[in-house]
């Protein structure tokens, strides 16, 4: 029996008869175009050594070479083979949001169904580590332990659904907590949490527990499922037919969305990663988690099924070689060589030899993109870029610095603020100075001289030498002691303006009576003292409200 390792490339073969309609038709407007230029025997005598069959013949081949390229790119297995391991690996646990949230249908079929493809194919690659699985909402269960037997552990996937989650709601704090209870506490390396979740949180601190998981030497990698325009929550209607809608406390359609800045930070605090499910190239994570110190885990051995796509590729390559090289026609069957056909073959070689290299080099070039437009002046089309490079790499800082630049320069400052908060996550000295010396130009911008000094005091913590932070800093500076005696000058003719006021119109107490002076300040007591109710009041309902979510 065949086993696909990477299936979802079969469906191109959904395109192959397409393509044959379309050379199909190709041929006949070709010839139905000849027909209108000349006569038939003049069309004849032109195309003397033309020759149709091998025309077909060049069509077929090419094709054929196509199917086997696509096959070869499903990574075709069969043939079983009992491997022995010698016990070097790391501890990963799964936490997968099974709360309502994810069956919103931003991504197809839904989030969760989606995240539980992904991790079954994460499982499939991680047979030589020790995996755990754990399902949260508003709160975590164990599903599996931490084991080495991953089909063990895959057969835990079918039952997680949100109906099988007894407290409703969202508890990242939570899954973190209890997830990384499984790991071994004595032990400061070698375990890593993946984290998959729309990150739409509802109670708990997840930013408190994912440094206590750093404390604790896990690194956590989080994987966004979701939109970041968001979707509605299916849910059943009352009457039990049908489907209707998530609704709040004031009966409006619940919109969940991606919330991706919360899992980046979240991922950093950790010395992880962040990932989109939408661009995720599961190479990247597996490369992330290879990385950190392996451990002896215990040997054992495993079945793991034979890659026979090497057959398929050598297939592909002579079929494709063979109809780029046959004439169409007689007596040329090897036309001059061009350069254009071992462009062809390159790229071919690449859609199915280096995926992440194509993502990469997609993220570098929509990067130099962004830089040119942002050279001439074009800082929409620059903006535009940078986030369609942010796409495949979410959590690069460099791409957040590009896009606050970008956005600071189209005057929208709080927006380019948090930008540049996401850029100092690196841990690049340089970057965090430059980081910290734009939030200052923004914060001047947007009139909070306090904010601006502080940043560029922060500025020049991380880089002595910077001389514009020091000239911005001083100009700040000189600002403020302005609008200080500004102030002062407008306070002083206010308060004798005042004085006089009071000694003409302020009449004497009576005795027994309460002085303007003691009214006043009585009165401001009870208003602070109303404003302090109405902000406990409005925290408990708050409270209230924040219960009643369970999505």
């Amino acid at each position: 029996m065949i086993k696909w390792a990477q299936p979802q490339y079969l469906y191109l073969l959904l395109a192959l008869p397409l393509m044959v309609v379309a050379l199909l038709w190709g041929r006949w407007l070709k010839a139905r175009a000849g027909q209108k230029l000349a006569e038939r025997e003049l069309l004849e005598r032109i195309s003397a050594n033309y020759s149709g069959r091998l025309a077909f013949a060049k069509s077929v081949l090419l094709l054929l070479g196509l199917f086997f390229l696509i096959l070869a790119a499903a990574r075709p297995q069969w043939g079983e083979k009992l491997q022995s391991y010698q016990g070097r690996g790391i501890d990963v646990v799964i936490a997968l949001d099974a709360s309502k949230s994810m069956l919103a249908g931003d991504i197809q079929p839904s989030r969760l169904e989606r995240a539980k493809v992904e991790v079954a194919s994460l499982l499939d690659n991680l047979s030589a580590n020790q995996v755990g699985i754990t399902a949260f909402a508003g709160d975590c269960y164990v599903m599996c332990p931490l084991t080495t037997d991953v089909d063990a552990a895959k057969m835990f996937l079918d039952i997680i659904e949100p109906g099988n989650i007894p407290k409703p709601g969202t508890n990242i704090q939570r899954a973190i907590e209890v997830s990384a209870s499984l790991f071994d506490a004595k032990e400061n390396a070698s375990k890593a949490l993946v984290l998959i979740t729309d990150g739409d949180n509802l109670e708990g601190d997840p930013m408190q527990a994912a440094k206590l998981a750093a404390e604790q030497g896990i690194r956590i990698y989080a994987v966004g499922v979701g939109t970041l325009e968001g979707s509605t929550i299916p849910e059943r209607d009352q009457s039990g037919y049908g489907v209707s809608y998530k609704k709040d406390q004031k009966d409006q359609v619940v919109v969940s969305r991606l919330a991706e800045r919360l899992l980046l930070v979240m991922a950093k605090a950790a010395d992880g990663r962040y990932f989109r499910s939408q661009a995720l190239n599961l190479d990247a994570l597996l490369l992330s988690l290879d990385q950190l110190k392996k451990k002896d885990i215990g040997g054992g051995d495993f079945v793991q099924y034979q890659e026979r796509y090497q057959y398929f590729l050598l297939a592909a390559f002579i079929l494709i070689m063979a109809g780029i090289f046959t004439s169409d026609r007689r007596g040329k069957w090897f036309p001059e060589l061009k350069l254009s056909r071992f462009k062809l073959v390159i790229l071919i070689s690449a859609f199915c030899l280096l995926p992440s290299t194509a993502v990469q080099a997609g993220v570098g070039s929509d990067m130099r993109s962004g830089n040119q437009a942002d050279k001439k002046g074009n800082y929409e089309e620059a903006l535009k870029k940078y986030q369609e490079a942010l796409v495949f790499e979410p959590d690069n800082v460099k791409i957040h610095y590009n896009i606050g630049r970008a956005l600071y320069k189209l005057n929208k400052y709080p927006e380019a603020v948090s930008e540049f908060q996401l850029s100092l996550l690196t841990k690049d000295k340089k970057l965090q100075a430059r980081t910290l010396y734009n939030i200052g130009n923004c914060q001047f911008k947007a009139q909070q001289l306090d904010e601006a000094i502080g940043s560029y005091t922060a500025a020049l913590v991380m880089d002595p030498g910077d001389l514009q932070a020091k000239q911005n800093l001083e100009f700040c500076w000189k600002k403020k002691e302005e609008s200080k005696s500004d102030s002062t000058k407008q306070d002083q003719q206010q308060k004798q303006q005042q004085q006089k006021q009071q000694q003409q119109q302020q009449p004497q107490p009576q005795k027994g009576q309460i002085g303007k002076d003691d009214a006043n300040r009585m009165l401001q007591a009870l208003q602070n003292k109303e404003k302090e109710n109405m902000k406990k009041q409005k925290e408990k309902q708050q409270e209230q409200n924040k219960g009643d979510k369970d999505w």
